[in-house]
């Protein structure tokens, strides 16, 4: 028996989905505690541990390509091009978000951190990508699902199949009463942002559970891999059935 049962979904709109009604300097820090939130929760890690499984025998003379669905500030696709240039792979990335506001700030933390050749930006819809059928060799997602209700879900899930050659990676929060308390204690103490005292706790209650993220892909007819790793994070990971 559970000590903490864990709580209901609820599809709580979070604040940074109307950003275009932030301040520049709210939706600056609200980034940056999300960028805090991949370090210290681990985020960055599942998504380089996952990727690193996928690259085995990938020949390091090739570029590969990667789409970065709702980047928020990049900085995933930041240390992930750091972490493949040290292991002696060309990692490049297309980062993409809804909002032009955020990818706004994502297009400077690139520049000034001289990645501009390396990762380019598109203003795009998760449910409704611009790409062609195997456009990519890999695609990323990391804290965004759970801002998407099942039906978005499902069809983000089949954009990602479709649009990855090898495989997609979701990176997420999982739903769970430990994880709503650590997120309102830890965004009341380590910030004054409005909007990540708002998100912090939503985004744990509108997030998946692992169960729920499998019976998505199922619905979906994606076929998809779940993993829980510390801090509540889990990774769906999707691989090309004809394994090109």
């Amino acid at each position: 028996m559970r000590l903490f049962p864990t709580p209901r979904y609820r599809n709580v709109q979070e604040l940074l989905d109307r950003s275009n009604e932030a301040t520049p300097r709210e939706l600056e820090t609200t980034l940056r505690d999300i960028r805090r939130a991949n370090i210290f929760g681990l985020g960055t890690w599942v998504v380089k541990h996952h990727l690193s499984r996928m690259l085995e025998g990938r020949p390091k003379d090739q570029s590969v390509w990667i789409l970065d669905l709702a980047t928020g500030s990049s900085d995933i696709p930041q240390e992930i091009c750091r972490w493949g240039a040290k292991n002696g792979f060309d990692l490049r990335f297309v980062a993409t978000d809804i909002s032009e506001a955020i990818l706004g700030v994502a297009r400077q933390r690139i520049n000034n951190a001289g990645l501009g050749s390396k990762i380019g930006f598109a203003a795009c819809d998760a449910t409704m990508l611009p790409f062609q059928d195997g456009e990519f060799d890999f695609v990323t997602c990391s804290l965004a699902l759970h801002h998407l209700d099942a039906g978005q879900a499902r069809v983000a899930l089949k954009e990602m199949a479709r649009i990855a050659r090898k495989g997609f990676i979701i990176n997420d929060i999982y739903r769970s009463r430990g994880a709503w308390y650590m997120a309102l204690f830890l965004s009341h103490i380590t910030t004054g942002n409005r909007l990540t005292r708002h998100d912090g706790p939503a985004s744990v209650l509108r997030a998946y559970t692992p169960s729920e993220l499998r019976r998505l892909g199922q619905a979906a007819g994606v076929s998809v891999e779940v993993f829980k790793h510390p801090f509540w994070r889990m990774a769906a990971v999707g691989r090309a059935d004809d394994g090109r």
